[in-house]
Formats: structure tokens, C-alpha cells, sequence
């Protein structure tokens, strides 16, 4: 493998995406359990809550509470790495043979972690 802009250009948008993937997930959870809770409270309350509501309630928080499962470490991870990436774009022209092998190798044991 010989380091070049396109391989750095397609680490960066694979780390891109799957930080976009993370995100969207976490914003669909959080819409479906507050759809749940307004929709239990517009269509189900009455003057005294049934089993419906509550079970409807109970879904719903749960939903909202599976945010807290979100993995922002691994987003910052993943920002980290564009930005190494990014940096080793800008220096790739400046770097010798010998950083240059260290630098692939690197590379390749993070992909190996991958799959």
C-alpha cells in the first residue's frame, strides 16, 4: 500500500459517515419516544390514566432514555482520526520514507482492528 490522497480521502469519509450514521440513529430514537409520549398524551390521557397510556409512556421514555447508551466517545474518536487524517494529507509531500512506512503501518493495524 502506498499512502496517497485518495486512501486518506476515503479513510476520512468512512470515518464521516459513520459518525453520521451514529448521529441520525440517536435522533431517530429520540423522535420515535417523543412521538410516543405526545402522542399518549393527545390521544390517550383522559381524566384517569389507563394501562394503555402508561404502557405507551413507559415505551416512549424508554426510547428517550436509550440516549444515554449513545456512544460519544467513539464520535470523538472518530473526529480525532479525520483530523490526523486531514493533517497527514497536508504533510504528505513532506514526509520522509522511513515516517512515511511507519505512518502506513499504522494505518493497517487500525484497519485490521476493524475487521
Amino acid at each position: 500500500m502506498s499512502l496517497n490522497i485518495d486512501i486518506l480521502n476515503t479513510l476520512i469519509r468512512n470515518q464521516k459517515d459513520a459518525i453520521k450514521y451514529q448521529s441520525v440513529f440517536a435522533l431517530i430514537v429520540v423522535i420515535i419516544g417523543c412521538s410516543l409520549i405526545v402522542v399518549s398524551n393527545f390521544f390517550l390521557s383522559s381524566n384517569s390514566p389507563n394501562d394503555n397510556y402508561k404502557l405507551v409512556m413507559t415505551i416512549g421514555g424508554g426510547f428517550i432514555s436509550t440516549i444515554s447508551a449513545f456512544p460519544i466517545n467513539q464520535i470523538i474518536l472518530r473526529r480525532e482520526k479525520i483530523k490526523t487524517y486531514n493533517i497527514l494529507k497536508l504533510k504528505l509531500n513532506d514526509i520522509t520514507k522511513t515516517d512515511l512506512k511507519k505512518i502506513e503501518d499504522l494505518i493497517w493495524k487500525s484497519l485490521e482492528k476493524v475487521v
